[in-house]
């Protein structure tokens, strides 16, 4: 069995899986621990970005979005265990266990600490991901980011703000139109994406 243990300090940074983008070894133990600095908290962003391979036909240049995926785990078998403070493993600390390669938009922590605990099997791998981390205030979700081709309305991130989003013209919204900033400091969902209306087949 292969282990790596790894700490991380703020205010940001980024680290990735091992070997990535290719694929990460089997029988695979790694820890991180992310510690932010002045007590504040440690908003995590697995970069995952899922895009349909549309041309969109309203448009005088056709437009083509492709699909790139910075988070990818044999769905099932493989885990990223991501968990609140210092002690790795905890089960009453687990944020998130993530498998496959649907992820949220951000993990804030409600501590300053925060550990990543990927577990692999005998078995083939896969890419697995891209970390990006930095630290915000306390009471804060963290920017969640604006959909491609969308607009966002409003700009707090503290508990309980309010983001609204729609798509530009042409484009048809696909998630929640709005998302808040719940009391644990994660928001209530995903931010939507914006796919085009009209499609026409590839050649």
């Amino acid at each position: 069995m292969n282990l790596l243990y790894m700490f991380q300090h703020g205010p940001s940074g980024t680290f990735t899986s091992p070997n990535f983008p290719f694929q990460y070894d089997s029988n695979a133990q790694c820890v991180w621990v992310i510690t932010a600095i002045n007590n504040n908290k440690v908003s995590l962003k697995l970069r995952t970005i899922f895009k349909k391979n549309p041309y969109c036909l309203h448009n005088v240049k056709y437009l083509k979005l492709l699909l790139s995926i910075e988070f990818d785990l044999e769905i099932g078998y493989d885990t990223l265990t991501i968990g609140d403070g210092g002690e790795v493993g905890d089960p009453k600390t687990v944020l998130q266990v993530l498998t496959g390669s649907f992820v949220p938009d951000l993990i804030v922590s409600m501590s300053s600490q925060m550990w990543l605990h990927l577990q692999t099997d005998e078995s083939v791998g896969s890419i697995g991901f891209k970390v990006n981390y930095k630290e915000i205030e306390k009471e804060s979700c963290g920017d969640p980011g604006t959909p491609l081709y969308g607009i966002r309305e409003g700009d707090g991130f503290s508990n309980r703000d309010v983001l609204r989003f729609e798509c530009q013209f042409g484009f048809e919204l696909i998630g929640e139109k709005s998302i808040v900033c719940q009391e644990n400091n994660q928001w209530s969902a995903n931010i939507p994406i914006c796919i085009c209306e009209y499609q026409m087949p590839f050649f």
